[in-house]
This record gives C-alpha cells, structure tokens and sequence, in this order.
C-alpha cells in the first residue's frame, strides 16, 4: 500500500500568511477501533518530520502531554525525524487511542491528560504527523496557528460497508485553562464507544443533547464509533444493507469552544467505497472562520467509487455547484446527498442543512482530473484520495479554499517518500494561477521550472473546467526533500502508496494569524512592565494591512496610532494582539488575530524620581541613585533653640552647618511640599539614621537647624510636629 502520506508540506511563501509554518503546534491523539486486534491498529511507527524555511539553527521542544520533553534541532538543510514511540499494544502510544467498548479500561469519552503533543520551536516549523499499520497509512498536518478556533465541523469516511474494525474519531485538545467544550449534531441512534448516550437524551431534532466537558491546556476529549454498530437506517436510504447510523454517524458532528481548540477528525480505518477494503483516512480541521467557498479539487489515481469529495454544510440551506453546474443528480441518504450516477437517482435535492453533507463521487471529475466547487454559504471541504485499481489505497485530507493571499513557498516536505524506513512512491498536486511561475527542488532536481524536472513525471498544466483563472498539475516520482517555489497563489497536495497502505494531505493554502507580540524590555529598571516596555511584531508582509488592539476590561479596540507599526510603547494595562487583515479582490476583507500578551503597568513612581516605588527606599520624596532613591540628607545640628529666630541666625552658633560634609552626621529626612526645594509651612514626614544623642524628636516644643546640602540652606523646624518656621541662607 503505498500510503498517501501526507506530506509535511506547508505554504511560506515570502512568509506566507497562509502557511502552517508556526512557533507552536498543537497536535491531539488519533483514534481507533481495537475490538478486534486487526489491521487498524498503527502498530508499524508513528513519527514527527519537523523542517523550516530558517537556514539557522532553530530550537525545537516536542512535549509528550503528561511526559517528557524532547529538545531537537533543526534547519533547512537538515529536518528531523521523530519517532514517537515504539507500539507495544492496544492504546500504547502517546499519538494513538485504543477504542473498544469491552475494554475494561479505556482513554475515549473522557478528558484525558497523557495523550498528544505540543511543540514549540524558537523560529517557525512545519509539523507532520505519518504513521503506519500492516496494511494501511495515514498522515495528517499540523496547520499550526491556523488551526486554533471555536467553530468546527467532523469530516471521514462514510464507511457505507462497514466492518468491525471500521471507525471514525474526533478529538479536541485545549490551547489554554478553564476550556468550555461542547459536542452536538450527532444522530439519535449513533453508538459512542465508552460512552452512554441515555444520559445525555435526545432533542426536538432528533440528535443527542449537547456531550459538555471542560479542558485545561494540553488535555484532550476523544469520541470514537465503531461503524458498524449504531441503530438500522431506513432501507430506502441504504447505500448498503450493513450500513448502520454510525456509518456515517460523526460526519458533520459540531464542536464548539470558549476559547481556542485544536481538533483531529477521520477514520481509521474506513472507505468511500461499498467494497469492505479500508485505509486510513485522518487530518486536522481549521475552524469555521477559515473555510471557504471556492474551492478546486485534483483527482488521484483510484477508482471514481472512493475518489470523493466530502463537503460538510454549517448553515441551513446550503447549495452548491460542481464546474459551474448546478447539482441535478442527488442521491438523498439519512446526513446528505450522494452526487454521481454511481448510484440510484432520486429526486433531487439541491440544498442540505447544518450538519448534513454532500458527497461527490469521482465521476463527477472534469476530463482532465479538477473539479471545481462552489458553495453558497462556507463549508467544510474534505477530499478522499486513492492510487491504483485497489479500494484499500485511500486516504483524506482537509482541503482549503481559495483564496488571493495564499501566495508563497512551500520549503521543505522532508523525506517525501518516506513513513520511517519504509519506501513509498506517490504524487504531488499543484494548484495555481494560470501562468504563475513555478520551481521545484527535490532529491533529483534544484529550482527547475516545473515542466523541466528530471526523473520526476510532470501531468499538466490543465485548465479547471468553470474557473478560467486556475489550473491544475500532477508530479509523480519525486523523492528526499521538496521545496515548492511560485510568484503567484499556490495550493499543494501530497499523495502516496506502498503496497496496500496509501496516505495523503494538503500542505498550503490555511490561514495564519500573526506571531504573537514579541516583548521588548526598554531602559527603566523595574522589567517587563509599561511604559518599560515594547512590543514589537513578527513578519506582516503578506498582510494588506495591521493594527494593534488592546482589551484593558471591556473587550479589545484599536490602540490609536499604531496601524502598520512594527513597535508600540503600551501606555495602559491589558492584554495585547496584532489584527492582519486580508484584502481580496471581490471579497470581505478578512481578519485574523494573534494570540495575546498581557501587559501590567509599571508600580508608581510617586516623587518623579525615575525609581519605582517598590525600588525606592524614599517613595515620597525625590532621590538619587547613591541613596537608592532617597534625597541627599539633611544634617542636623545639636543646637537647639527655645524660640522661633525670623530672619535672621545666630551662625556664631550654627557656622559649623554650613560646612558640615561629614556624612556620619545626617538624618534621611524629607517634607511634604510639592516641589524639591522645601518652603516654609512644610513638614518634615519622614526621619531616621540621626546620630545625636538629642536628635530630632517630635516630642517638645524645642527647634531644631537643619542643613539642606543639596540647597547650601539651612531650615529651623519645630520639634513638636516637624514644621518648617525658617529659611537660612548659607553664606
């Protein structure tokens, strides 16, 4: 099976907003059916291949939620491969979950916080995970910070010949703590794996009543159905007498979130097919807020019977065109449409409601291998795959839509025809703009035009039928490392086999938002705080425009002046995003958010002294660095008078004040005036360290000199209350 391994391929281009390249990935568990200790279990390798665009060394943590961390090193010239673990059994892996409802013990319906991974990386990384069993493949792309949301849709085989190893999964991993997770539009009817549905009831709509967990960061919540469990469907909706409703029973599943999640959805194992062979067929979602309405699709290899197109609706009333076509010929079955004339014609159903999907056969292909999709409303796009004459050589990928800003490089797939040590051969599928100029490097080419490539079969370009703008491309044979160079939009698919297993994935086209903030610290003392510090972005060159906004307690606004600035000073607490925006002809300007970072203010400075309160040994009273923000002392004479002299001092008896240096006689003190230099009328609040016997003590009605040094003055201030009465010059 020559899997369709989905290539670790991701679209930079120039830094490509539509890239999954990213600083973090998250990456939850896959699932699948272990009744039966059969062929699904992925007991042949599971790997990470990590690569980057970077030519420098770039710093990469593979963290095994509730394990270990590994630290690698990466860079363009040298990706790494992974190996996540060694299978031993059923639910061994740190990647991979063992579904059975005989087990006594299992990892599914439940919230779990020693599955998956989490890699973060000093410099931008793409994250592929490959895996294999006996007989079948499976890949999936991480999409990195695209793949962040709250609005997704479960996409997989729809298994309408079902055996006991056939199943279908979808997990969701939390990005932050305290995550609200809700899980509806499953059919009354579907069996869950470990799970009992009676508890949750049915709705007015016949779909069970909302699955609600709450997840902290790196937890995860994996629901599973073996498809050939679940209540009968009517038989006037059968594709196949053994289809049951959890055939097809997780597709178009709805998970929502409080804040953002990451989700992991396919079959393994399953088929489009009504044969009863199977693959793997695995990806990770984007959510709702990044699918589209446009979309181009590039056939395999296989058989029209499992080279569908799944496409799932998230709005009532959802239609579609295929080649710029209305749909005429819909096969209507208990979540959607069939679209072909594979089977049965019934009456036509141009429309299909949130949740429902349709799914387009592979007859439907124009002549030379596109299709062309158009919906009314987004939807989520899903494409099965196949190589050669053999059902069991299958695989699924999220596809993405089109879009004008998905311009850039995709640099490098490792190891493309590689799952470990295993050999694979299979194919690349290039989507672009009619006459973008594309390169391509692989083990047997260096930057050759496309149509010029040793060893490797170019099929192409073809023009997509309903779509003049675009055209399509099929490279087979290529091998090592694949970089993928174009001046123009650029969308990619990598798909494979070896033997019976067959794997496969898009690598380009999702959207990115931008890094989150970098922090800056400026030249005040006290740290990472405002106004000490700066926040500065990461590249922005593929966004038309961005701003930065700031949520100080009531939800984020722009901050004024800071639109296309590269660094901003906050001036006020809260938390800190950039917005890009995307301007596409035609179309809505899109927007899309950082993660954020929040900004505390700086403690205060009361007396303007450049020290920090908490810093400052003298908070009220304006200092120098020498006395760690206290003022330069005041020397006390031992002098004392019984009543208030005006205008005048005895300086026979005070001369030594004036030139008084000696700092062994001194008190710290300061007054409460609001200007440095004290004046008559104020007080002195704060004194200590006087080396006197009879040192300034509030308890007489005595008088006390005072040298202020740094003023050359010397002030009389009445001992009761620290009063200042007097004012001298020194002469």
């Amino acid at each position: 099976m020559r899997g369709l391994i989905v290539c670790f391929f991701i679209l930079i281009v120039q830094g490509s907003v539509y890239a999954q390249l990213s600083k973090i990935h998250y990456v939850p568990p896959i699932a699948y059916s272990s009744e039966t200790l059969s062929n699904a279990i992925p007991n042949q390798g599971h790997y990470f291949y990590v690569s980057t665009p970077s030519t420098a060394t770039v710093t990469v943590d593979i963290k095994a939620v509730g394990g270990a961390t590994t630290r690698i090193l990466v860079s363009n010239s040298a990706p790494y491969i992974f190996t996540i673990d060694d299978p031993g059994g059923i639910d061994s892996s740190q990647i991979a979950i063992g579904a059975s409802s005989s087990d006594v013990v299992s990892n599914t319906s439940r919230v779990v916080t020693d599955k998956g991974y989490i890699v973060e990386a000093t410099a931008a990384v793409y994250v592929a995970l490959r895996m294999a069993s006996d007989s079948q493949a499976g890949a999936l792309v991480s999409k990195g910070g695209a793949a962040l949301g709250t609005d997704f849709r479960v996409g997989g085989f729809t298994n309408y010949n079902p055996t006991s190893n056939y199943s279908t999964f979808l997990s969701v991993m939390a990005t932050e703590n305290t995550t609200l997770v809700t899980i509806n539009n499953i059919l009354d009817g579907v069996d869950i794996i470990d799970f009992d549905e009676t508890l949750l009831g049915v709705s007015l709509t016949g779909t069970l009543n909302d699955i609600s967990f709450t997840l902290n960061r790196g937890e995860s919540y994996t629901v599973v159905t073996r498809s050939d469990e679940g209540a009968d469907i009517a038989a006037a909706l059968e594709i196949s007498t053994l289809q049951t409703k959890n055939s097809d029973g997780l597709i178009g599943a709805y998970v929502s979130s409080n804040k953002p999640v990451v989700v992991n959805s396919g079959s393994l194992n399953g088929s489009f097919g009504v044969g009863g062979a199977r693959d793997y067929g695995f990806d990770q979602l984007v959510d709702y807020s990044k699918v589209g309405t446009e979309y181009v699709f590039v056939k395999g290899t296989g058989q029209d019977a499992w080279e569908n197109v799944l496409l799932v609706a998230h709005t009532d009333a959802t239609t579609i065109t295929i080649n710029g076509n209305p749909v005429t010929n819909a096969f209507v079955h208990a979540k959607g449409a069939n679209i072909s004339g594979l089977y049965g014609v019934a009456a036509a159903n141009l429309s299909i409601n949130a949740g429902s999907y349709y799914l387009i056969e592979g007859d439907l292909y124009a002549t030379d291998g596109n299709m062309y999709v158009q919906s009314s409303a987004p939807v989520f796009a899903f494409q099965g795959i196949g190589s050669g004459a053999g059902e069991a050589n299958q695989g699924l990928f999220f596809v993405p839509p089109l879009k004008c800003s998905s311009l850039g490089d995709v640099d490098n797939i490792p190891s493309i025809n590689n799952i470990g040590t295993a050999l694979f051969t299979g194919s690349l599928n290039i989507i672009s703009k009619r006459g973008a100029v594309i390169s391509i490097s692989d083990g047997n080419n260096t930057s050759q035009a496309i149509g010029a490539l040793a060893v490797a079969t170019v099929n192409g370009p073809f023009n997509v039928l309903g779509n003049v703008n675009y055209q399509t491309y099929t490279i087979s044979n290529l091998i090592g490392n694949v970089a993928i160079i174009s001046n123009d939009e650029l969308y990619c698919s990598y798909f494979n086999e070896s033997g019976a297993a067959s794997s496969g994935a898009f690598y380009s086209g999702f959207s990115s938002p931008p890094d989150i903030p970098t922090e800056i610290i400026g030249a005040g003392i006290y740290g990472y705080c405002a106004p000490n510090l700066g926040l500065t972005t990461g590249d922005m060159v593929l966004f038309t425009s961005y701003e930065w906004q700031v949520d100080s307690g009531s939800g984020y606004v722009t901050v004024a002046g800071s639109t296309d600035q590269g660094t901003i000073t906050p001036t006020i607490a809260g938390d800190y995003l950039i917005r890009g925006f995307i301007s596409c002809p035609g179309e809505a300007i899109e927007f899309l958010d950082s993660d954020s970072v929040s900004v505390l203010l700086c403690p205060p400075d009361t007396d303007g002294d450049g020290f920090l309160d908490p810093l400052d040994s003298c908070p009220i009273a304006a200092g120098v660095a020498f006395l760690n923000g206290c003022p330069w002392p005041l020397y006390i004479g031992n002098n004392y008078k019984t009543a208030v002299v005006s205008n005048s001092i005895e300086m026979e008896n005070e001369t030594y004040l004036c030139s008084l240096t000696d700092s062994g006689y001194y008190n710290i003190a300061y007054h409460s005036g609001a200007v440095a230099e004290p004046n008559v009328g104020d007080f002195i609040i704060y004194n200590n360290n006087y080396s006197f016997p009879n040192g300034l003590l509030f308890d007489t009605t005595n008088y006390a000199f005072m040298k202020l040094r740094d003023y050359n003055k010397i002030i009389e201030v009445q001992k009761s209350n620290g009063e200042i009465i007097a004012i001298y010059n020194c002469l």
